[in-house]
């Protein structure tokens, strides 16, 4: 009987995917083809010990420090992410961060889980989304960082979230701002929740949808250590090659 219901609401409502437009009837994923499938590039086991950029098949094997991590002093102990920002990935956030994506979370979520190497990174963690300012969560309705985050928690990796941080400065979009400005535009734009205590050695996640210059996640890397934690790790999405 549920296979009927579900055979007649899908004719009813047919699935398109969220990249293409193409119909969907049988895939893995609710709202995403098998051939935009295709396209996601999962991040391999080459990458820098810091903040997991990914060299590829390159000459450097596992180095400690890439190019981006010489330029930035990150206040994380390492960062990972499940795929590379390519332009199927960039349509996909688009999708979920402007269009009303919330829907997407559990797409996502499977495909997060296909990087096992990702999946062992932010197990027995306490997830610390990055907050939105008050404005721009009210036009979106959500915080993306927030709702995908609570999607992994409720996988079996023993992880929670708490909102540890808060955002008291209005600030201009990063996609606007190039990478020098992106810093400066994030400072003094987080404080932490005062009421909130837990033990200053739990290990903390601090998670983003995106990585490109890391000016954002570290800031919210950098008020966690100033208050005394120090066991300060930090995951994405998505991250920028």
């Amino acid at each position: 009987m549920k296979k009927l219901l579900s055979a007649i609401l899908e004719f009813i409502f047919p699935r398109y995917c969220c990249i293409c437009g193409q119909y969907l009837f049988t895939t893995a994923y609710r709202y995403i083809c098998e051939s935009c499938f295709e396209k996601v590039i999962f991040l391999g086991q080459n990458l820098c010990q810091k903040c997991g950029h990914d060299f590829g098949e390159t000459g450097f094997q596992n180095p400690q420090h890439c190019p981006r991590c010489l330029k930035t002093q990150f206040c994380f102990r390492a960062l990972r992410s499940a795929i590379s920002l390519n332009p199927m990935a960039r349509q996909l956030i688009h999708q979920f961060k402007y269009a009303q994506g919330e829907y997407l979370v559990k797409d996502l979520c499977k495909i997060v889980q296909q990087n096992t190497n990702f999946m062992s990174f932010i197990a027995d963690s306490t997830f610390v989304p990055v907050p939105l300012h008050w404005r721009r969560q009210f036009s979106r309705e959500y915080n993306q960082s927030t709702v995908l985050a609570k999607a992994l928690a409720k996988l079996p990796i023993r992880s929670q979230v708490l909102p540890l941080l808060r955002r008291v400065r209005y600030t201009r979009p990063q996609v606007e701002l190039r990478a020098d400005e992106r810093q400066i535009n994030m400072q003094g734009a987080f404080a932490l929740l005062p009421k909130i205590k837990i033990p200053l050695e739990t290990k903390l996640v601090v998670f983003d949808d995106v990585l490109t210059t890391g000016a954002t996640i570290n800031e919210c890397c950098k008020i966690l250590q100033k208050h005394g934690f120090s066991n300060i790790y930090a995951a994405t999405f998505a991250q920028k090659g």
